[in-house]
C-alpha cells in the first residue's frame, strides 16, 4: 500500500510492500526502512486524528538492541489499512506466543522479581505474548516443574537469573526429554535426545557470564528483545557423570580443580554480591595445590557438517511445540558415529600429570583479531590441563581467561587436546570404599560447572560432548 501521514510534523510518503515500510520526507531527506521482522507490535490510536503506532527494533551501542515508538498520522482508513497489512505480516512470523518463565528472587541483589515485573513482563505484554510465570521458592524447583508440565502448550522457556538459574532449566529440560525417550542418562554412553524448545536468558544474576556470551552484552532490555524476536541457535552441552551416574548437563563450562575450588569459595561470599568474584579467587589461588590425574581422551572425530542448525537462525513459530516441531526441527539423537565403540582402547589417548586444573568451556573460543569469540556449536570440546607452575605467570594467564584475551592457552604450562569426551582419574587422593563396592573420596574436591560448585564424590569422572542439543534465543552474528 501507499499512502500519506504526518509523522513529528513532516508530511511522509509511506509505502508498505514486500514485508518492509519506506518512509520518505523525513527532514533529513533520508530514506527510512523499517523491516517487519523488526516490528515488535502496531496498534490502531482512535482520537481527533487516527494514527498507526509502531513498536520496533534498532541497533544500539555496544551490540544492544533498543526498542524505538513511531506514530503515524493519517486518515481512518489508511490507518486501518496499515494496520491490518502490518498485523498480517506479523502473524506470518515465526515467534513465540507461549512462554514459561522461571524467576530467581534471589538471583543478584534480590531484585529478580522487581526486574521481570518492571522491565520484562511490559514489552512480553506488549507484544501479545503469553506467560506463565513461576517464582522459584528452592533450588531444583524447575527441574521438578519441567518434570510434569505439558511441553506442547510452550514455545520457549525464560530464565531469569543467573547463570544458575539457567544451568536449572537446562536440567529440567533436557532430563524430562530423555525421560519421555527412554533414554538411560546415567549411562554416558548414551545418546541424548536434542530439545526442540528453546530457552531465553534474562540476565538478573550476579555473574551473567553466559547472556554475555550468547549476545556479545549483559544488557538486559537487547535479551528480552531478542526472545521476543524469536531467533535463536543451536548450542552444545556436555554430559558431566561420577561412578557412571549423571551428575548434571553444562551449557558453559566445566572446571575441575583450582576454578572449581575457586567457585566453592565464592559461594560461601555470597553475602559479598557480585564483588565475591573479584576477592575470593585471590585467596583461593594463594592456597592452590596440585592433584595428580590420570586422564584419558577421547580425540575430536574430523570436522563435518553441522547437524542441525537454523537457517540465520530458523525463529521460533507461534504453534503448540507439538505441532510446530515436526516443521522446523527433526528429532536427532547426538552422538559418536556409527562405528564408534567406546571399549575400544586404542581409540583413547592418555595424558597424566601433577596438575592444578582440568578445564573445559562447552562454549569454545575462536581467536580473531586479538579477541575471543564464542563458538556454541563446535564439534569438538578444548580440554586444557594447568600444569605446576610460578604464581605470577599463572595470575597472568587466568586474567587473560578472565578477561576473555587470545592467548590465554598460549603457555608453558598449559597443555590443550580437542576431546570429544574425556575421563579424569585422581590417581593418589585417598578413598573409602561403601557398601555397594563404590570408592568416594575422602578429600574434598569441586567441578565448577556453570557456576555450581559440585563436591566430586568419586576419584573419577567422565566429561562429554553432545552437540547442538540446546536451542538458544539469541541470532549470531557471523
Amino acid at each position: 500500500m501507499i499512502g500519506e501521514f504526518v509523522i513529528k510534523g513532516n508530511t511522509c510518503n509511506v509505502v508498505f510492500a514486500n514485508r518492509r515500510l519506506t518512509i520518505t520526507g523525513l527532514k533529513s531527506d533520508e530514506k527510512c526502512n523499517i523491516l517487519v521482522k523488526d516490528i515488535l507490535s502496531v496498534e490502531y490510536i482512535e482520537c481527533s486524528r487516527p494514527s498507526v503506532r509502531l513498536y520496533y527494533v534498532v541497533p544500539y551501542t555496544n551490540k544492544r538492541l533498543r526498542m524505538q515508538v513511531c506514530d503515524l498520522t493519517g486518515n481512518e482508513s489508511i490507518c486501518n489499512c496499515l494496520v491490518q497489512e502490518i498485523k498480517e505480516d506479523l502473524n506470518a512470523l515465526t515467534r513465540p506466543r507461549r512462554l514459561l518463565v522461571f524467576v530467581n528472587p534471589k538471583s543478584g541483589h534480590k531484585k529478580g522479581v522487581k526486574i521481570y515485573s518492571s522491565r520484562v513482563a511490559p514489552l512480553l505484554q506488549l507484544c501479545g505474548i503469553h506467560t506463565e510465570v513461576i517464582v522459584t521458592e528452592r533450588a531444583g524447583q524447575p527441574k521438578e516443574l519441567l518434570a510434569e508440565c505439558d511441553l506442547s502448550l510452550i514455545h520457549g522457556i525464560v530464565s531469569v537469573g543467573g547463570d544458575g538459574m539457567f544451568s536449572e532449566c537446562v536440567n529440567g529440560l533436557l532430563a524430562r526429554l530423555q525421560s519421555d525417550s527412554d533414554i538411560d542418562m546415567n549411562d554416558p554412553d548414551s545418546e541424548i535426545v536434542a530439545s526442540k524448545i528453546p530457552i531465553g536468558i534474562v540476565p538478573a544474576g550476579s555473574g551473567n557470564y553466559l547472556v554475555n556470551y550468547i549476545h556479545g552484552t549483559r544488557d538486559l532490555e537487547t535479551a528480552v528483545l531478542k526472545i521476543i524476536l524469536g531467533d535463536h541457535h543451536m548450542s552444545n552441552v556436555v554430559s558431566l557423570h561420577q561412578g557412571r551416574k549423571l551428575t548434571c548437563y553444562a551449557s558453559l563450562l566445566v572446571e575441575f580443580g583450582l576454578i572449581g575450588n575457586m567457585m566453592h569459595d565464592c559461594e560461601k561470599f555470597r553475602w559479598l554480591g557480585p564483588s565475591r568474584y573479584s576477592v575470593v579467587p585471590i585467596t583461593t589461588l594463594a592456597r592452590r595445590k596440585p592433584v595428580d590425574v590420570e586422564i584419558e581422551y577421547m580425540p575430536e572425530e574430523p570436522k563435518k557438517s553441522s547437524p542441525m542448525t537454523t537457517s540465520k537462525y530458523l525463529r521460533q513459530v507461534s504453534l503448540p511445540a507439538n505441532k510446530y516441531s515436526a516443521r522446523f526441527f527433526k528429532q536427532r539423537l547426538f552422538s559418536m558415529p556409527e562405528d564408534y565403540d567406546s571399549d575400544k582402547k586404542n581409540d583413547w589417548k592418555k595424558l597424566d600429570g601433577r596438575v592444578y586444573g582440568v578445564d573445559t568451556y562447552v562454549v569454545t573460543q575462536k581467536e580473531k583479531d586479538g579477541s575471543l569469540f564464542p563458538r556454541f556449536g563446535d564439534h569438538a570440546l578444548t580440554m586444557w590441563v594447568t600444569d605446576k607452575c610460578g604464581i605470577g605467570e599463572h595470575v597472568d594467564q587466568l586474567t587473560k581467561l578472565q578477561k576473555a584475551q587470545a592467548g590465554y592457552l598460549d603457555y608453558d604450562f598449559i597443555r590443550t587436546v580437542r576431546a570429544s569426551r574425556y575421563r579424569v582419574r585422581l590417581s593418589t587422593a585417598s578413598s573409602t570404599m561403601d557398601g555397594n563396592g563404590e570408592r568416594h573420596l575422602d578429600k574434598k574436591f569441586y567441578i565448577n560447572a556453570d557456576g555450581e560448585a559440585i563436591k566430586l564424590d568419586t576419584p573419577e569422572f567422565e566429561v562429554r560432548l553432545h552437540q547442538c542439543s540446546m536451542p538458544i534465543y539469541g541470532k549470531i552474528d557471523g
